[in-house]
C-alpha cells in the first residue's frame, strides 16, 4: 500500500513511452505529454531537450511537469517552453500557491489533481467510512481517520453553509473554489461513477465573486485541519 514511485525519465524510455502510448491510443500525437514526477537523476533541461525534439518530429503537441518546483518549471521552460504543471490543489492542499506568480510570468496553465482530497471534500464520509486496506489509499490518508474527521468539522461546516447559499453540492463548491480562484486553474476531479461526474461537471456553472473566494481563503487560512495525504514518496 502507498509503494513509492520509481520514476524513470531516461530519453530513451521517454521515446518508447511515447512511442508505445500512440500505438495503443491508435493516433499520430499527443496533445499534452507529461513527465508525471520529477526524476533527480535525469537533468529536467535533458527532459526538456526530449520533448522539444519530439515536438519537432509531431509526436507529441504540447507538455507538462507533474509535482514540479518553481527552480525546476524555470530551467525546464529554458530548454523547451511548457504548457502545463499538473500538482496537487485543493482547500486542505494549498502549499503550491506559491508557484502561482511564475505561472502568471511564464503563461502556464494548472491543472490541479485530487482538488476534493482525496474525495474527502465531497462531505460523505464520516467516522464510519470504511476502506479496503489492502488495495484503497484512503485507508491511511489523515483526512479519513477519526481524529481527522474530528478535526475537519469546521472545514466540512462551511463548506456545507456555501453550498446551501450557493444551491449546490459540497464537492462542487470545492471544484467552483479552484475555477473561480485563477483563470489558469483547471481541476480535474477522478469519480467511478457516472453520476459523480455530471455532478462535478455542474460546478463549471457555479459562481464564486471575487470577494466570495477571498473569504472562503481567509476562513480556509484561520481554521484548523488536519493533514491532508500529501502523495506517494518518490524513490
Amino acid at each position: 500500500m502507498n509503494k513509492p514511485l520509481v520514476p524513470d525519465s531516461r530519453p530513451e524510455v521517454i521515446r518508447a513511452s511515447v512511442e508505445a502510448s500512440l500505438k495503443r491510443l491508435d493516433c499520430d500525437h499527443i496533445d499534452l505529454y507529461y513527465q508525471h514526477r520529477i526524476d533527480l537523476d535525469v537533468p529536467i533541461m535533458e527532459v526538456a531537450g526530449v520533448m522539444a525534439e519530439l515536438m519537432q518530429e509531431g509526436k507529441i503537441t504540447h507538455w507538462g511537469l507533474s509535482e514540479a518546483d518553481e527552480e525546476t518549471i524555470r530551467s525546464a521552460h529554458e530548454v523547451c517552453p511548457v504548457t502545463a504543471i499538473q500538482n496537487r490543489y485543493s482547500m486542505m492542499a494549498r502549499w503550491h500557491e506559491e508557484l502561482f506568480p511564475v505561472l502568471e510570468e511564464l503563461n502556464i496553465s494548472y491543472v490541479a489533481f485530487s482538488p476534493l482530497a482525496n474525495g474527502f471534500l465531497s462531505a460523505k464520509y464520516g467516522k464510519d467510512a470504511k476502506f479496503d486496506t489492502a488495495y484503497d489509499y484512503r485507508s491511511m490518508m489523515p483526512q479519513f481517520t477519526s481524529e481527522g474527521i474530528d478535526k475537519n468539522q469546521e472545514l466540512l461546516a462551511l463548506l456545507h453553509q456555501v453550498a446551501v447559499e450557493k444551491d449546490a453540492t459540497p464537492a462542487q463548491i470545492s471544484l467552483a473554489w479552484i475555477l473561480c480562484k485563477k483563470p489558469y486553474l483547471v481541476p480535474i476531479p477522478g469519480s467511478r461513477k457516472a453520476e459523480r461526474m455530471r455532478e462535478n461537471a455542474d460546478a463549471a456553472d457555479i459562481i464564486l465573486t471575487p470577494d466570495e473566494v477571498k473569504a472562503l481563503d481567509d476562513a480556509l487560512d484561520a481554521m484548523e485541519m488536519s493533514d491532508v495525504f500529501g502523495g506517494s514518496k518518490v524513490k
